[in-house]
């Protein structure tokens, strides 16, 4: 699966959102969603998100002093499965719109094997303020 491109679209007062349907094909049915960095939503297929997240945290007993625990709580315990309703749309949980200040406006890019899912305003100041000769070294191409 790689997943790359932007889209546009909303988010309703019920929360519920349409995932662009080249991404939905890639995340199946019930896609996992969570918590992301700059407050941003992930969003993986099912069997993405338990690869990964059990590639990362499979070892983390609880018991010990991991520092992985801290992030483990916060993936883990607002991450949800998304049903499709009969119009195509997901329902997103009141405390991952929260989250990620979702208001209305939504931007969902294609991060090789997930979905980010961001508040347009959130995501435009984010866009603007990286230069992509920097990250390349200048060497653009």
């Amino acid at each position: 699966m790689f997943l790359s491109g932007r889209y546009n679209h909303q988010v309703d007062d019920k929360g519920r959102i349409r995932i662009p349907a080249k991404f939905k094909d890639a995340l199946g049915s019930h896609p996992y969603v969570t918590v992301g960095q700059n407050h941003c939503l992930y969003v993986f297929s099912q069997e993405e998100a338990q690869r990964i997240l059990s590639d990362r945290f499979g070892e983390v007993d609880g018991f010990s002093k991991d520092p992985r625990l801290d992030a483990m709580r916060q993936i883990f315990s607002r991450g949800t499965s998304l049903e499709e309703d009969k119009q195509g749309r997901f329902t997103l949980p009141g405390w991952l719109i929260s989250y990620a200040n979702i208001k209305k406006n939504v931007v969902s890019i294609g991060m090789n094997n997930r979905v980010e899912l961001w508040d347009e305003d959130t995501w435009n100041k984010y866009d603007s303020e990286i230069d992509a000769d920097t990250l390349f070294g200048g060497n653009v191409r």
